[in-house]
């Protein structure tokens, strides 16, 4: 059977609209807010959280670790996990196992105020293969002027998951550094037009020398982490859709910020010139 691949353009991949609801922020003087990280990955864990205040945006001020919290994560399997603190804002699991097609529920206490956030881990999607070619258009990418004399044109083919709506988070990275995409830090991709398909994902005009080690990563993610990157890409990079700056979308209740995601991962490397 002849498969259909889907040639997706850095234009359609990362041009995102939204109707959901951000944030607006005074970036002078914004009020301290409890700033939440965390992930659950497939495997078993432990699995990490990351909390600390808001502060000003300038001055940094009033951005700190916060240790006086305490909290629990729970699943749709009916796993319950006490966090564990390690210090300096780092909280851990201990026995949480991570199953896909699960939910996972973050449920923190912090001056008297709770806090919930939920997300579903994916199924793993494996990359098949991955090459490159010289670009034709050189230094076009990414990485803007550089002192690399060749750029190379990447894809990443893999097959998206027909059974479910999926949502990915890939990069690339040179000899260990990660290159940025030219229209936001992160590249981010939606089935919504390649649901079951065979894709092939670009990276164009990435700036490498012969020998050199180019590491691809795909990770399906959960809905809640695709928003935040996607609505932090465009915080990063444009300062949002209008002339008023805003912070990702978060799925942690009670007006706090950051994220509680899920995702998989998998990657592929290549030498150039191998």
């Amino acid at each position: 059977m002849k498969k259909t691949i889907i040639y997706l353009s850095v234009l359609v991949t990362l041009f995102f609209t939204s109707c959901e609801k951000v944030i607006d922020i005074n970036l002078n003087e914004s009020e301290p807010r409890l700033v939440v990280e965390g992930a659950v990955t497939l495997g078993t864990g432990p699995f990490f959280v990351q909390l600390s205040t808001s502060g000003d945006f300038f001055t940094g001020n009033g951005i700190e670790p916060v240790s006086n919290a305490g909290g629990y994560i729970t699943n749709s399997l009916g796993q319950t996990d006490t966090l564990i603190n390690v210090g300096n804002g780092l909280f851990r699991t201990s026995t949480l196992q991570a199953v896909p097609n699960s939910l996972y529920t973050l449920h923190l206490n912090y001056n008297n105020q709770a806090y919930t956030a939920s997300d579903s881990l994916p199924r793993q999607v494996l990359i098949d293969s991955i090459n490159y070619s010289v670009s034709e258009f050189g230094n076009s990418g990414p990485q803007g002027d550089d002192e690399y004399d060749t750029h190379y044109d990447f894809h990443c083919y893999f097959k998206d998951d027909p059974n479910r709506r999926n949502y990915y988070l890939l990069s690339v990275n040179v000899n260990g550094e990660q290159v940025e995409g030219r229209r936001g830090k992160y590249y981010l991709l939606s089935d919504e037009f390649a649901n079951g398909k065979h894709i092939a994902y670009p990276f164009f005009g990435v700036g490498a020398n012969p020998n050199d080690t180019v590491l691809i990563s795909l990770s399906a993610v959960g809905k809640a982490t695709y928003d935040y990157f996607r609505t932090l890409n465009d915080a990063l990079s444009q300062g949002g859709m209008g002339s008023t700056p805003y912070n990702p979308i978060s799925n942690v209740s009670n007006n706090a910020l950051g994220y509680f995601g899920t995702f998989t991962y998998d990657s592929e490397s290549i030498i150039i010139g191998k």
